[in-house]
């Protein structure tokens, strides 16, 4: 593995378990037991590391997102799927992460969302219509309006000022939000088959 890739897979593994702003090069040098100087060579500054590591993450959730696609057998599954996947992740990343790129890292966090959201928009857009089409989502409502409220919902969760993170787990917000979203568009057979996948 090149130490660019090895810096970018330490770096990621701390800024979730500690937050971004506790961890600084230094620690990240010692860890791979490499020289600070090594780091700077590689990332100019921490700001140039942490938009690297954002971009890595999307790379890996889109590779996954790909998966599921391919593994799942309608989209109902699909979107179940995606949530386990969502729980799991939630669960393992420390709320800080998030408070700390909004927070100490604005440029970094916006820009982030500025990227996902046309691709996040016709990805859900794509996955209601096709949920439409299988006959598990109701035909009566508006797809691109419903696309942008299941959006911005997904977004609320990382809001500390409606959800703070000492009073919620971010895991059981996503899995509430997708759970009732899915069953509020589902048709009979489609809330069928959410409860045969969340047995």
């Amino acid at each position: 593995m090149e130490v660019k890739d090895r810096i970018i897979e330490e770096a990621i593994r701390q800024f979730m378990k500690f937050g971004v702003r506790h961890v600084t090069m230094d620690d990240l040098a010692n860890n791979l037991a490499i020289s600070k100087r090594t780091v700077y060579e590689v990332f100019k500054d921490k700001n140039e590391l942490i938009t690297t590591c954002m971009q890595h993450l999307s790379w890996q959730q889109e590779a996954r997102q790909n998966e599921l696609l391919d593994s799942t057998q309608n989209v109902i599954e699909l979107m179940i799927s995606t949530m386990q996947e969502g729980i799991k992740a939630f669960n393992s990343i420390n709320p800080v992460f998030f408070y700390d790129l909004k927070r100490y890292y604005p440029m970094v966090w916006n820009q982030k969302h500025l990227e996902q959201r046309e691709k996040s928009l016709n990805h859900i857009h794509t996955q209601l219509r096709k949920g439409i089409n299988e006959g598990l989502f109701r035909k009566d409502f508006d797809i691109e309006l419903v696309s942008k409220l299941f959006y911005e919902q997904m977004n609320l969760i990382g809001d500390d000022t409606i959800f703070p993170k000492e009073d919620y787990n971010y895991a059981d917000l996503f899995k509430n939000l997708m759970i009732n979203f899915i069953r509020g568009i589902s048709t009979r057979k489609g809330i069928d088959v959410i409860e045969q996948n969340l047995d």
